[in-house]
């Protein structure tokens, strides 16, 4: 049966007033001239469960929220939109009885964030599927939406006469088809993953197959050989590096066992360069002490004549009183001299032991006594650093001759092997180098046969999922009569409304879109008007119909229709037609009741059949915006339906 959608009320809240607009009977009708906010109404249901509305300047400058208390499935929602700002992109669950915020949910899907579109179709019931399709080349897949079942249900004036459930729009194309498939069941969870899988797998595929031919060619570019003639060449270089690697071992065995033979010799010269080695060390550290003694005697030398100089200038100088300096020959008597200082430097007199005569005798004594040790132990010390460097010279001396003999002895033997290795050490690098390059070419040749076999892995999984999507087709094509179900429910409902020159009218089982007189809808007429508004309505009314009486159909239980006698004339017929129209909703209502809802926007002079329809009345002093002044009809400034269109 249908899936249950029912508003119950609208709030309308601006700065200064707030009014509630119920929907308490199956119909109800929101009446009015023109520019009294009819369609803004209908547009903030819309706006309210988080579509996309067009809402007038109007609407847009006074009103600040709208609630709506709605009826999804088995639940009772209050939800709470604003109209702009930075949360117009949010909406808000309320808890029916306190009214208190439940839930705050974006109006988008988020990743990794339950949207309101996610809620709505859960409560309903309603499959949330992902569509697959493929994008530049590549697979991935398209969300369906509560806005996008929405549309089936809610038929703008705007649209009435140019398109059905926005067929002509390419960006919705795939999603109406899968709704209509979905509310149906001509389609189900399991065949959509089915059909994800195999335009994944056909992704795959194409990626694996150009993989492979770009691989290959390039190979084949750049190489001219083929993965055949590399696998013989690669076993003609693994026979030449075993026998190259064999001659290179037998030279070094050789080698190995000459200088075996000359394993005395060798310990003889090891022993020479240490001990030459020792005597280097042994003559820096005699030249060091060397080094250091000549320092103390040449500083023990210069103490001594600095003595000398001291003693032969007290001696001369000392009988001597100056009256005029030395230097500059200028007199001294009018200078003022501390007493035991001298009148010419004005320094003090040195100590009586500095000038002793015998002090300075003992000072010379002690410093040529430590200057002929000093000497003494200068000389031992260079005969120590004599004898070191003797040891030096004949232990290099050892050691030069020792490796000459070396030398001598295993020139003929180990030098020609020498070449020898080095060309087989030559040899087996080169070996081992195209080895390495023909095996990178296997390589990627083994790669293309990787690639080539991944490619046959996906054709056989995309068959056999393929299968299985067929057999499981298979099992909902029985239900394809339900198209044809609605295809005469829509005929008979045209046939009751009476359309000029209506012969024929189906349902097409590939597009699900009607075709009267075997002309598609948007063929009918050249410039729109009442024959596609009647055609329009009349198969969204077979669609609501059809899901009230077959109990598996998903199809929403509830029509929001703007102007249903748009383009209608005015001559007698055109006014029976619209008579016939709301003779169809009243049919409905009685056969359905409460089980279905109709909420339409019309003029105010909307042909009600009787008084089971409830009516919103809209007018100029009172508006549907509430406490906002209308400019009337004869005002200057544009009216809210002119704004909108």
């Amino acid at each position: 049966m249908a899936t249950h959608l029912r508003f119950l009320a609208l709030t309308v809240t601006t700065a200064i007033a707030e009014t509630t607009y119920r929907f308490d009977q199956p119909a109800t009708v929101i009446s009015g001239p023109s520019g009294a906010g009819k369609s803004s109404l209908l547009m903030l249901l819309k706006h309210v469960v988080g579509g996309t509305a067009v809402l007038t300047p109007a609407v847009c400058d006074h009103v600040h929220s709208v609630l709506a208390s709605v009826v999804v499935g088995e639940q009772h929602m209050i939800l709470k939109r604003t109209i702009s700002g930075d949360r117009s992109d949010r909406v808000d669950i309320l808890d029916p009885e306190t009214m208190a915020l439940q839930h705050t949910l974006g109006t988008r899907a988020e990743e990794g964030q339950r949207s309101l579109s996610d809620v709505l179709l859960d409560a309903l019931s309603f499959p949330r599927e992902k569509i697959p399709t493929t994008r530049n080349g590549k697979a991935t897949t398209l969300n369906l939406t509560f806005t996008h079942l929405f549309r089936y249900v809610y038929l703008e004036a705007r649209e009435l006469d140019l398109q059905v459930v926005g067929h002509r729009d390419n960006h919705f194309k795939k999603q109406r088809k899968v709704l209509f498939e979905l509310m149906f069941g001509l389609t189900t969870s399991a065949v959509m993953e089915l059909e994800r899988q195999v335009n994944q797998l056909t992704t795959d595929l194409r990626k694996a197959e150009a993989e492979e031919e770009n691989v290959g060619a390039f190979l084949r570019s750049t190489d001219p050989r083929t993965d055949d003639e590399l696998r013989t060449e690669l076993a003609g270089l693994r026979d030449m590096l075993h026998n190259a690697e064999t001659t290179l071992r037998t030279l070094r065995t050789e080698v190995s066992e000459t200088s075996a033979a000359d394993t005395v010799l060798r310990g003889e010269l090891r022993a020479a360069v240490q001990a030459a080695t020792a005597a280097t060390q042994e003559v820096l550290a005699a030249r060091e002490l060397v080094e250091a003694r000549e320092s103390v005697v040449a500083q023990v030398e210069l103490d001594l004549r600095r003595l000398e100089r001291s003693a032969t200038a007290i001696d001369q100088l000392s009988p001597f009183h100056f009256v005029v300096c030395p230097r500059c020959a200028q007199r001294l008597e009018a200078r003022t001299v501390p007493e035991d200082h001298c009148a010419v430097c004005l320094q003090a007199d040195p100590a009586e032991e500095d000038v002793d005569p015998a002090a300075v005798r003992e000072a010379r004594n002690a410093l040529e006594q430590q200057l002929q040790d000093a000497r003494e132990l200068l000389r031992a010390d260079a005969e120590v650093l004599r004898r070191a460097r003797d040891r030096s010279s004949d232990a290099e001396f050892l050691a030069t001759n020792l490796r000459r003999q070396l030398d001598a002895q295993t020139r003929d033997v180990v030098a020609p092997r020498f070449d020898a290795i080095s060309d087989s050490s030559a040899r087996v690098a080169a070996l081992n180098g195209g080895i390495d390059a023909v095996l990178h070419l296997r390589d990627s040749w083994a790669r293309v046969r990787s690639i080539a076999q991944a490619a046959k892995d996906i054709t056989a999984r995309r068959k056999a999922t393929n299968a299985e999507l067929k057999t499981r087709k298979a099992e909902s094509d029985a239900r394809r009569s339900l198209v044809s179900d609605l295809s005469r429910l829509f005929s008979a409902t045209l046939m009751e409304l009476n359309l000029p020159w209506e012969q024929s009218a189906v349902v097409d089982p590939a597009t699900y879109l009607p075709v009267v007189d075997n002309t598609p809808f948007e063929s009918l007429q050249a410039s729109g008007g009442s024959l596609q508004a009647g055609v329009n309505i009349a198969y969204h009314l077979a669609l609501l119909e059809c899901g009230l009486t077959h109990p598996d159909i998903l199809v929403p239980s509830i029509l929001i229709i703007d102007s249903p006698r748009k383009a209608l004339g005015s001559n007698p017929d055109d006014q029976e037609r619209g008579r016939r129209i709301y003779s169809r909703f009243k049919a409905l209502t009685d056969a359905y009741g409460s089980r279905l809802q109709l909420i339409i926007a019309d003029n105010d002079t909307a042909p009600l059949p009787d008084d089971a329809f409830s009516t919103i009345e809209l007018d100029y002093t009172h508006p549907m915006v509430p406490g906002v002044a209308h400019p009337g009809p004869d005002h200057t400034t544009r009216t809210e339906d002119e704004y909108q269109a």
